[in-house]
């Protein structure tokens, strides 16, 4: 037996704290924080959400990633790698049984990933995750965008922006402080209330730039403040 993971360790040398996160095939998210050096404390297991559990576990991680990133844990102290772990996951003896941490399971992560991974970033390792596990893989972006064609008008140079961040794996967020907020990758959109959260389907996503692009039409110019 064995475990598939992909994870990541960041650090913020401002405060010495490490987090190390890592997201299994079963759709859970184990956390290990603490400060440089040490072992650190590791979270019980989040639970998984059904269905399609494992990519609602990666689309947790990014959101994850791009919070910590914000939040100055700018170091990489271990690259975004997708390994096979010699530890079985621990899981609860009932489907929806109480969750327990696994401190062995990061360790091995820890020990596992390597030092120079072929993949740098965290849509790379991701996809290397998704093909060990079986799960279609999802198409590059730049295919995407190749199989797209030139837009038909120029964009606003800050959709361009935009369109450029995210065909590149990179993530755009709203806020980290913000209590409703969302989440946008090449894959997904993803809104969210605290730390629940729900994906968009493609029609979702068509209704809710129509809705947007209507209200700023309506409210082109932000209110003016009363000093």
């Amino acid at each position: 037996m064995s475990t598939v993971v992909v994870g990541f360790r960041l650090g913020n040398d401002a405060t010495g704290y490490q987090l190390t996160a890592i997201a299994s095939a079963t759709g859970r998210i184990h956390i290990n924080h603490g400060l440089y050096g040490r072992t650190g404390r590791t979270e019980r297991a989040s639970n998984p959400t059904e269905p399609n559990a494992a990519h609602r576990a990666i689309a947790s991680l990014r959101e994850l990633h791009v919070k910590k990133v914000r939040q100055g844990y700018t170091r990489t102290l271990i690259a975004p790698s997708a390994v096979r772990l010699d530890v079985d996951e621990v899981l609860p003896a009932e489907k929806w049984g109480p969750e327990v941490p696994a401190p062995e399971l990061v360790e091995a992560f820890v020990s596992t990933a390597p030092a120079k991974p072929p993949e740098t970033r965290l849509e790379d390792a991701i996809r290397s995750f998704y093909k060990a596990i079986g799960s279609p893989a999802r198409p590059q972006h730049f295919e995407r965008l190749a199989r797209a064609g030139a837009p038909s008008a120029p964009l606003p140079p800050r959709t361009a922006s935009l369109l450029r961040t995210l065909s590149h794996g990179e993530v755009v967020a709203s806020p980290v402080r913000a209590a409703v907020g969302y989440t946008v990758s090449a894959e997904t959109v993803r809104l969210h209330v605290g730390r629940v959260g729900q994906d968009l389907d493609h029609a979702a996503v068509v209704e809710l730039q129509a809705a947007l692009s209507a209200w700023l039409r309506l409210n082109p110019y932000p209110p003016k403040t009363v000093a």
